[in-house]
């Protein structure tokens, strides 16, 4: 082949090879990292990990926050040489990779799901175990955002009370101290950690001493306007409401150390902070119902609710005139 011919082939490999890449980049261009393409990628993600088995989610979520977007490399020519103008290619991934907080938050997402189900049942405590590892890799390894992190650090300590690991729980206050709170929201929440982990040892007198102390936390100043609702049934739980089950724990265990004394005040105190929390509730619905039901399981009579206003009369049918 002559010297003319070669590189008019040359050229025109050139050319295709230039064809091909600007093909490649208007894919790449497509694919561009958008507000919309986020949005899209975040669906995506939910929705797959919505479809996964429960053994399948963790190697799920390690998958996305591993997940490279885009990939560009080159290929030796046929020759050897390394110019990058001949038999290069180019692969493109999708330019929009999830985001690392709703990489969090889809975690975030799977400890609440466990706490919908009423608790974590013997066969997702490893799993419990294994996703509170992972949110701790996630949170050390400082891809995520101050306040995803945060939150996803709250989320946390419900993952170690619902595994029932109440030695991390209290651990995981006492060495790191949970985030945006003060050292006595964390002492007071050890405290209950502990009156737990004292229940379920079938030990009344810590359990009760630990109530105590969890018990004078909620009624400090720190927590007069306290309120938590619980995302898996939207029932808002008022400090009173709280304080009157702390009590009333403390009475029943009272009653079966043979203590009729501390028995009796600790059932006094539980009716009056009923009967704040009750008042407390009065226009929400839902909330009311469950917290009347909790009283007259706990032997209380609930206040009587207003009566409800009486449908007006209907308007006398008006006879129709007489025909002249």
């Amino acid at each position: 082949m002559s010297r003319k011919a070669a590189l008019v082939a040359e050229s025109a490999s050139i050319v295709a090879v230039l064809l091909a890449a600007a093909v490649l980049v208007a894919g790449a261009w497509s694919m561009r990292d958008t507000n919309e393409s986020r949005r899209a990628a975040r669906r995506e993600a939910s929705k797959a990990l919505r479809e996964c088995a429960p053994e399948a989610v963790l190697p799920y979520l390690e998958k996305l926050v591993a997940e490279k977007a885009f990939h560009t490399w080159f290929e030796k020519a046929e020759d050897g040489s390394e110019s990058p103008w001949r038999f290069w290619t180019l692969r493109c991934g999708s330019l929009t990779r999830v985001p690392y907080d709703y990489i969090g938050q889809l975690a975030e997402d799977q400890f609440i799901r466990f706490a919908g189900d009423g608790g974590a049942k013997p066969a997702d405590v490893a799993r419990l175990k294994e996703m509170l590892a992972f949110s701790e890799k996630l949170v050390k390894s400082g891809v995520l955002s101050v306040p995803a992190a945060n939150a996803l650090k709250e989320r946390r300590l419900d993952g170690y009370f619902l595994s029932n690991d109440f030695d991390g729980a209290i651990k995981y206050l006492e060495t790191e101290g949970a985030p945006n709170r003060t050292p006595a929201w964390c002492t007071g929440t050890a405290a209950k950690l502990r009156a737990h982990k004292a229940m379920a040892a079938k030990d009344n007198r810590e359990a009760i001493k630990q109530l105590l102390v969890f018990g004078d936390f909620m009624l400090s100043d720190e927590q007069k306007d306290f309120e938590d609702c619980d995302p898996t049934t939207g029932i808002v739980y008022s400090r009173d409401w709280v304080v009157a089950r702390n009590y009333m724990r403390c009475a029943n265990m009272s009653r079966e150390l043979g203590d009729a004394a501390n028995a009796d005040k600790y059932f006094a105190e539980a009716k009056k902070y009923f009967a704040t929390a009750h008042d407390k509730a009065k226009d929400d619905q839902k909330s009311l119902e469950t917290l009347r039901d909790e009283m007259k399981a706990a032997g209380l009579e609930p206040p009587a609710l207003p009566a409800k206003p009486a449908a007006p009369a209907p308007a006398p049918a008006q006879e129709a005139p007489a025909s002249k």
